[in-house]
């Protein structure tokens, strides 16, 4: 019963997240774009399709695997390609872009473990 609970509110977090991709387009196009990342509101598109999806197969149950790798997918390639803390100049940056880079990689290490004990 927990697990499904905390299952649902990691879901609703990427649901949440997702809907501000459609939501917040304008603002993460430029964040995007400063990054580098080629066809910034295609990528924040698809990327909002990911968080919608796999929120939904964390909150549902459906396609439940699925889901997880998408997500898992989704972190990392934001966690190496717009969180480059290591390529920031202003400290406070750094630090702010450091922090989404660690948290990416914590939640994706989650999602790892939700994996392996999908059958408890």
């Amino acid at each position: 019963m927990i697990k499904q609970i905390l299952l649902v509110l990691l879901g609703l977090f990427f649901l949440i997240n997702g809907i501000n991709h459609f939501y917040n387009t304008h603002i993460l196009h430029e964040y995007a774009r400063r990054r580098g990342l080629i066809k910034p509101k295609v990528m924040i598109r698809l990327s909002g399709v990911l968080l919608l999806a796999g929120g939904v197969s964390l909150i549902t149950g459906w396609w439940l695997p699925a889901g997880i790798a998408g997500l898992c997918l989704f972190l990392a390639i934001s966690a190496l390609v717009i969180h480059q803390f290591w390529a920031e100049t202003d400290r406070e940056q750094m630090m702010i872009e450091f922090m989404h880079f660690i948290k990416n990689w914590a939640i994706l290490f989650e999602l790892l473990y939700i994996a392996t004990t999908l059958s408890d």
